[in-house]
């Protein structure tokens, strides 16, 4: 782990695997501590990412969130080396307990992945966009209108399928939530992107599990909306979030969103 952003090797995508090589270095994955489980059907728009193991297996990777029938939004470590076909990934909508049966699985050959080329921890660009072929028929949470500002103090909600208990690595197989406070971020000297939102406390925040999650606030006018997606931490931030309302982070997905129709998914 560096001084200030968690880096250690994110265990599904980096270390000795299939190729027999160290491929990448990227931030922890991330979940919910201080959570509480969430019923079946309550957050319909948070997906659960498995990737495929060795022996055929699928396993909890990350988490993302539907922004649009057909677009699933997540962070750019969770998706890039799958953009590369490095690993095999696939989406798990409508389902809140993985040990449980249903859910609609959509696997590689049904979506296209599109991770920011310039991603990079220190930046606020941990950003990958899954279209999908065709619609899905799962609710989908809204993207906040470009430049929104989250107040500190207002609460949040972050939801995923990872550790509970930082010192515990066995992970819930049913998604949990927690509420979060929006804290003034702290850059550490410029050390990051100030564009980052942070939010959570010691007891209440993101932890090793599941990157790519959403922050959203569920009782927004006119519906869910997403503000952010699980990055990572810092010495002075407990939980890391892409800020979804960046102009900048959205950039790179213009061209392939309208390449599909899809224009209008990136807000105003």
């Amino acid at each position: 782990m560096s001084k200030s952003l968690s880096r250690r090797a994110f265990a599904s995508l980096v270390g000795v695997c299939a190729l027999g090589t160290t491929v990448a270095v990227a931030p922890d994955a991330s979940a919910i501590v201080g959570g509480v489980p969430v019923p079946d059907g309550e957050r319909p728009f948070v997906v659960q990412i498995e990737q495929r193991g060795d022996d055929g297996t699928w396993s909890h990777h990350c988490g993302g969130v539907l922004v649009h029938s057909r677009v699933v939004a997540t962070a750019a470590h969770c998706a890039t080396h799958a953009q590369q076909g490095l690993v095999t990934i696939r989406l798990v909508l409508g389902r809140a307990d993985s040990s449980a049966p249903g859910g609609t699985v959509v696997t590689g050959e049904h979506f296209t992945v599109h991770s920011h080329p310039d991603f990079d921890t220190a930046t606020n660009t941990d950003l990958a966009l899954i279209v999908l072929d065709g619609p899905v028929d799962q609710p989908h949470a809204a993207l906040p209108p470009l430049g929104t500002q989250l107040t500190p103090g207002r609460l949040v909600r972050a939801a995923g399928w990872g550790r509970t208990d930082l010192a515990d690595p066995n992970k819930p197989s049913r998604m949990q939530e927690a509420k979060l406070p929006v804290n003034k971020f702290d850059t550490e000297g410029g050390t990051w992107d100030d564009k980052f939102i942070c939010a959570g406390t010691a007891e209440s925040r993101v932890g090793p599990g599941d990157s790519g999650g959403p922050l959203f606030d569920p009782n927004a006018s006119g519906g869910t909306v997403v503000h952010g997606l699980v990055t990572g931490d810092t010495n002075t931030c407990p939980g890391l979030f892409t800020n979804l309302a960046d102009p900048a982070v959205w950039k790179p997905f213009r061209a392939p969103l309208a390449s599909e129709g899809l224009g209008n998914v990136i807000p105003g």
